[in-house]
């Protein structure tokens, strides 16, 4: 059994991540309690990511904003764990806002990456087909 090197559970991580996100992108897709869910189950991922890309953090804020104001506005999973939250347009006004921001970062994070990525899955596809 071969052990996983950093690069390879970063890459891993952000494979996971990334799925993650684009199921988190359409709450209509999803349906509004499984979107609180995966936004909850989101925060161990993203603290995992972001351990591993430590350089990365200071540029993380948007992400804990994005992922704070989810949580602040939940509607079925903190109610359903007995925690009261807000009912306020404001806060769900930011989560959007946020999250149009956070998108277009995710987008120019990727593409900074690329090569990078590009190299992960071609090493990636190599072990799976060994």
């Amino acid at each position: 059994m071969k052990i996983l090197s950093v690069s390879s559970s970063r890459f891993a991580v952000d494979v996971f991540l990334f799925g993650l996100i684009l199921l988190m992108l359409s709450p209509r897709l999803t349906g509004l309690p499984v979107h609180e869910w995966l936004g909850l189950a989101l925060g161990i991922p993203v603290v995992v990511h972001l351990l591993l890309s430590w350089s990365w953090i200071s540029r993380a804020t948007l992400v804990v904003l994005e992922i704070l104001s989810g949580v602040v506005i939940s509607v079925v999973a903190l109610p359903a764990l007995g925690i009261s939250t807000i009912e306020d347009g404001a806060w769900r006004l930011l989560h959007n806002r946020f999250l149009n921001f956070l998108v277009i970062l995710v987008g120019v994070h990727i593409a900074m990456n690329w090569n990078a990525l590009r190299s992960g899955i071609r090493r990636w596809l190599v072990r799976v087909a060994e």
